[in-house]
């Protein structure tokens, strides 16, 4: 069996799946894809042009659904290949046992072990954080969504990668089909030049907290932390009860800052590939 990155690749599965459910539907609205095929319980997200595999991948949602697995999982394949782009399956709790142990018999590669944190939002009073106040010379804008894209890109984004034009005009043509509404926060110097951005979006009771992004020179000074304090203030304020975000399983700074808020890991997610081979 050909696993990769095995010491982090986690396949916990909690008792009660009504909260990884409620998140993976909240996942599905805050980060739209440009085709979607169900098929039964089974999701393929095609996004051509965007790089992000979240929006391009297999998911599936009821842990039950597990017939004909090698059937479905190469109809999926196909979708894929039609599509010009690589299949992903993305594992979640939600994946049956029997697709599994499938993949597991056919050396199929995990990787990219990411996950899932969540922290309530109470209804009154202040919400706690590790935020620090900021010198009289930060301000904090909210923007339309291509000025924020432009303070994304200036900032260095959270890799290089995202901030390639491609890749920032396929994230601008995700977002804009959004269905609920955008929280998008950039926090500038004296000089109005951008020094740290998050994203939100508030969908009811739920607010995600995304791409939380600091100039690298600027980093560990507290910004990050002031964002997502008026993020979690504004939930509040809008009446979201809870706050969610994805964090990369080995990003040890980010976890800290994010456990300091209150928020807990409810789930693991990773990625999977049939071998080079098949």
């Amino acid at each position: 069996m050909a696993i990769t990155e095995a010491d982090t690749v986690r396949r916990e599965r909690p008792a009660d799946l009504s909260e990884v459910f409620a998140l993976e539907q909240a996942n599905l609205t805050a980060f739209p894809s440009l085709m979607l095929h169900f098929d039964g319980a089974w999701l393929t997200r095609l996004s051509p042009g965007n790089p992000a595999r979240r929006v391009n991948s297999l998911n599936i949602y009821d842990p039950a659904d597990d017939a004909d697995i090698e059937a479905r999982l190469a109809r999926a394949g196909a979708r894929f290949a039609d599509a010009g782009i690589p299949m992903h399956l993305r594992w979640t709790p939600l994946v049956p046992t029997a697709l599994d142990d499938f993949i597991d018999a056919r050396g199929w590669q995990r990787y990219a072990p990411t996950q899932v944190w969540a922290a309530e939002i109470p209804e009154h009073g202040l919400v706690a954080g590790p935020a620090r106040p900021l010198g009289d010379e930060y301000r904090m804008h909210r923007l339309p969504l291509a000025d924020w894209l432009r303070d994304f890109a200036a900032v260095g984004g959270t890799e290089a990668g995202k901030v390639a034009p491609e890749a920032l005009a396929a994230l601008r043509a995700s977002l804009e089909k959004v269905p609920a509404e955008l929280l998008a926060l950039s926090l500038r110097d004296g000089a109005d030049e951008p020094q740290a951005v998050l994203l939100g979006v508030c969908d009811g009771a739920l607010i995600g907290i995304f791409d939380v992004a600091t100039r690298p020179d600027r980093r560990r000074q507290g910004l990050a932390a002031s964002l997502v304090l008026y993020a979690l203030s504004y939930g509040q304020a809008t009446g979201a009860g809870k706050a969610w975000l994805q964090v990369i399983a080995d990003n040890g700074p980010a976890r800290d800052l994010y456990r300091r808020f209150g928020f807990r890991c409810v789930y693991d997610y990773h990625y999977c590939r049939m071998p080079p081979s098949l």
